[in-house]
């Protein structure tokens, strides 16, 4: 049975003439884009259809039939995933080691503060602790004729790895040289859309390129489009436009990783989160079909026939026959002519108890989480298990998790401003340092009753001579490092000097 979600999808797929995405050119690539493909989805919400062939790998076609619609509510990877995504909640603190004036990079109107380019990282975090990685994309829009000076800057775009290919080198498996984006373009002069691969290769960086190339039914890439889609051909050798001020070629993209494995890709780590939470799923749609249908006794009948049913689905292995009720029906039954005996009318007992059920289900969720290594001591349930199950992070747990992900993400983000740079210099005519970023991230806030036991532990240390004044300001704010300690100190003594 097609249901009107999906018949209302496959509607305005038609409407708007979208083809279908090519297969991966290999099974390999084929199996990492169906897995990330689900993922993605889980956490976008567009996975009704992955619920959907879950529930029939459980259920027989007419008992899926019996249940109803699917209930989507539960989902501990998106759950989980959003709530430990917390690194860039508050805005994280760029600077410089060469101390030049990066204010129009990182100030309140510089070019990746216009961007949303922090912003855009809380989604990205969560897509990365997802996925396992993901890319995002940067693009220059630069000051030319035809475009007005307040439209220049720079863009970004979060790019999942379902609609890349990427190749990296022996000597360094974990950073891409070739980089091949699928994505849907409008082709105006055949008013309709098509799948093309953008291309960026600095395999050679003598012979770099950058291109656009159409994809066919297979998978493959067939003629250069580059002339269409960019206004020019395919960008080669010295024509390349992605170098640094030393000339040297670089991707325009930033590989973000949940963890450095060195490999290229991780995207089927931490899985039992993933299958757990369409498991969790289907559950909660039994659960569901258990309060509309089986939570009150069930009548039935005996010598007696039941008037008015109407037959559903007699074409397919669902069909059965029904007859509406409601508290102010009256049934018909008659006599039936096989039946000698006197016709009996009961009921049985519930067939489940709903709150049992719940809570056992919540439980299922909790072994989920817990499964996939996020520590028992920082999962809490938010409610009674009988009134609202949910899985919550604590505070603490946050807090946790900005310190185990801050140093990879700092890595990316420093590698991503650098070429932000780079690309300011080149097409925006900036003088900016393109080396040399640092990112310190907002720890979490703590509770009044943290501050202070905190607060008279590192004094206590201090006083005591167990601490020096670096190790004291370290301790109170864990992402400096030694050389920023140190920095701050210097400016609180100046100021106090000043201003006391």
């Amino acid at each position: 049975k097609k249901y009107h979600y999906l018949v209302r999808v496959k509607i305005m797929i038609d409407n708007t003439n979208i083809p279908i995405k090519p297969p991966a050119p290999n099974s390999i690539e084929a199996e990492r884009w169906q897995h990330t493909g689900l993922r993605r989805r889980m956490i976008q919400g567009t996975w009704m259809d992955d619920l959907e062939e879950e529930l029939l790998t459980h259920l027989s076609a007419d008992r899926r039939e019996s249940w109803g619609v699917a209930d989507l509510s539960s989902n501990p990877l998106e759950q989980v995933t959003r709530q430990l995504a917390v690194l860039y909640q508050d805005l994280p603190i760029v600077t410089n080691s060469n101390q030049a004036d990066i204010s129009s990079l990182i100030g309140r109107n510089g070019l990746i503060t216009q961007a949303g380019f922090f912003p855009l990282m809380q989604r990205v975090q969560q897509l990365v602790l997802a996925l396992r990685e993901c890319f995002v994309r940067i693009d220059v829009v630069p000051h030319v004729q035809g475009i007005q000076v307040r439209d220049a800057g720079i863009r970004y775009r979060p790019v999942t790895p379902d609609y890349v290919i990427c190749k990296s080198s022996e000597d360094n498996p974990d950073q891409p040289i070739y980089y091949q984006e699928w994505r849907l373009r409008y082709n105006k002069n055949k008013d309709r859309y098509e799948w093309i691969a953008d291309v960026l290769d600095i395999t050679d960086l003598n012979n770099p390129l950058f291109g656009m190339y159409r994809i066919n039914s297979n998978g493959l890439l067939t003629e250069d489009v580059s002339e269409l889609y960019m206004g020019h051909p395919t960008h080669k050798g010295d024509n390349y436009p992605y170098r640094d001020s030393t000339g040297k070629p670089f991707l325009p993209v930033q590989l973000y990783r949940a963890e450095k494995t060195g490999q290229l890709w991780n995207s089927f780590d931490a899985s039992t989160l993933v299958y757990g939470s369409l498991t969790s799923a289907v559950l909660f749609s039994m659960y569901l079909h258990l309060v509309k249908d089986c939570c009150y006794s069930q009548k039935y009948i005996a010598g007696l026939q039941l008037a008015g049913q109407s037959a559903i689905d007699q074409d397919n292995s669902a069909r059965r026959s029904s007859i509406a009720t409601d508290p102010a029906s009256i049934l018909v039954f008659n006599s039936d002519p096989d039946v000698n005996g006197q016709p009996l009318i009961g009921a049985f007992q519930p067939a489940a108890d709903p709150e049992k059920m719940l809570e056992s289900i919540a439980k299922y969720e909790f072994r989920v989480a817990t499964t996939a290594g996020i520590s028992s001591e920082v999962l809490r349930t938010s409610g009674d298990p009988r009134s609202g199950y949910a899985l919550s992070i604590s505070r603490e747990g946050q807090r946790e998790a900005q310190r185990k992900y801050a140093p990879v993400f700092r890595l990316y983000d420093e590698l991503l401003i650098s070429k932000t740079a780079a690309l300011a210099n080149r097409f925006l005519k900036t003088n900016l340092p393109e080396s040399g970023y640092r990112v310190q991230y907002t720890q979490l806030k703590l509770s009044p009753e943290e501050m202070k036991s905190n607060r008279e532990d590192v004094i206590q240390k201090l006083t005591a001579g167990l601490i020096s004044p670096v190790d004291a300001i370290m301790q109170l704010n864990p992402d400096l490092d030694d050389i920023e300690a140190r920095k701050e100190l210097i400016r609180i003594r100046k100021e106090r000097a000043e201003f006391m």
